[in-house]
């Protein structure tokens, strides 16, 4: 009953700081003062905002000083934790607030490569890093199912936010809800096939996030085991699921993987 209610209600819109240019002290200073409804969020540098209107029209928004970013989103990427110096590879990137993450918690060194299917997705990351100022992001349209043998092993951290049912994001796509049954039935498979693909990008010894923006177990867990039971050169670190009702995020799986020496 409190998920039904939690999916109903008016959520949040969340800033993450470009910790680059500005800190969330001076962020959320500017923004009080052009009388915007804000306060700090639970993570560093993060600011939740009540009724934003055209966040374009935000102060800030022009200078590249913050972009929008759910707090469960930003949780995934803090939990695969990329260092300065690293290489990232964001499998499934649009549109793009898991790739500039990366870039702040990096500090601007190292290397992002932000991928997906259509390449007009791949034009707003784009624009959005260059609002930023962020540098080390560079795009290449790329089906997460085959991606290119040079890839193999190059990658320090491999993030797979898959597509998925949205089921953890119904309070902002109402829309969800009416999805064909046919569907949601493909998706596990196509979820597994990108895990299993993205994974020979990683490293030994780099980390490999899976994620979703749904609470379906078959979704979640059950893709996570399917690959697991067929690859031991992996190991499980952590696991997590958000719910609206009980965390105040969207609904979101998160799993840090680690592939062994």
């Amino acid at each position: 009953e409190s998920l039904l209610a939690a999916n109903n209600s008016e959520p949040p819109v969340y800033l993450q700081a470009n910790t680059l240019k500005i800190s969330g002290e001076e962020l959320l200073e500017k923004l009080l003062a052009a009388g915007v409804e804000a306060e700090c969020g639970k993570l560093p540098g993060e600011i939740s905002v009540r009724k934003p209107g055209d966040v374009t029209r935000l102060p800030g928004y022009a200078e590249g000083l913050f972009y929008v970013q759910d707090e469960a989103a930003r949780l995934a990427v803090e939990t695969v934790s990329p260092r300065p110096g690293e290489r990232v590879l964001d499998a499934c990137a649009a549109p793009g607030g898991k790739s500039f993450t990366a870039a702040m918690l990096m500090r601007g060194e190292g290397a992002v490569l932000s991928c997906d299917v259509q390449e007009k997705k791949l034009r707003r990351i784009e624009d959005g890093a260059k609002r930023l100022g962020v540098g080390i992001i560079s795009t290449r349209a790329m089906d997460a199912r085959r991606p290119g043998e040079e890839l193999a092993g190059a990658f320090d951290v491999v993030i797979a936010d898959v597509p998925c049912s949205g089921l953890g994001v119904i309070r902002k796509k109402p829309e969800i809800r009416y999805k064909r049954r046919e569907e949601l039935d493909a998706l596990p498979e196509i979820q597994l096939g990108i895990l299993r693909a993205v994974s020979r990008c990683v490293r030994p010894g780099g980390r490999l996030l899976y994620s979703t923006c749904t609470l379906l177990e078959r979704e979640n867990g059950g893709v996570v085991r399917g690959f697991l039971d067929g690859n031991s050169g992996f190991a499980l670190r952590q696991e997590r699921t958000l719910w609206p009702d009980l965390d105040g995020t969207d609904g979101f799986y998160l799993c840090l993987m680690e592939r062994l020496q």
